[in-house]
């Protein structure tokens, strides 16, 4: 009888790890603000089909987009829809509208800067992210971008001044530790 005690016991906490590992992998994760406006934020739609081939350096006039053109805030999440699905081009373009209207966007400089990166434009993307470091010289994130795209670029003296630069703003952030192993790569 004793036996019989320890194994319903056994089940019942197996039965319970188990509900404890499906709740956690099942659960929905917290929703920040903006990402719950991202989902707001829509790409135009795309021709249904099992192998639908994009353009993806094909870019639409902003106007085409259906979106308020003169709204930076609605735009910048337009162009990050865009970058995440690596059209990098559009992206360009939709940032690029952006700091026309917001010139104090140092985010907007980061993510054009990078998107002219992934275009394969690595002296566009140091100029704007320079231009975005001089606007916004508090800004962490944008001197990581600047080191890790001159890094890129085999500009290693370039690169550690700004690496260097992020984790002098805060070493304890995740953006300083990660310019701390930035910099342990650069030659």
């Amino acid at each position: 009888m004793e036996n019989y005690k320890k194994w319903i016991i056994v089940v019942i906490a197996v039965a319970a790890v188990g509900l404890v590992i499906a709740s956690y992998v099942t659960r929905q994760p917290a929703v920040p603000e903006q990402a719950a406006r991202q989902e707001q934020t829509t790409m135009p739609p795309v021709a249904a089909g099992p192998m639908v081939e994009q353009d993806l350096n094909k870019v639409v006039p902003l106007e085409e987009l259906g979106v308020d053109t003169k709204n930076p805030k609605e735009l910048a999440l337009l162009g990050d829809k865009y970058f995440e699905g690596s059209s990098f081009n559009q992206a360009i373009e939709i940032y690029k509208k952006v700091l026309e209207l917001d010139p104090r966007d140092i985010d907007t400089y980061n993510d054009l800067g990078l998107a002219y990166q992934y275009a394969n434009r690595p002296d566009l993307a140091i100029d704007i992210l320079q231009k975005g470091a001089k606007a916004g010289p508090s800004n962490q994130r944008i001197w990581l971008s600047l080191g890790f795209v001159n890094m890129s670029a085999g500009n290693n003296t370039e690169a550690k001044i700004a690496l260097k630069k992020a984790v002098e703003l805060d070493p304890q952030t995740d953006i300083g530790q990660e310019a701390t192993r930035m910099l342990g790569l650069v030659k």
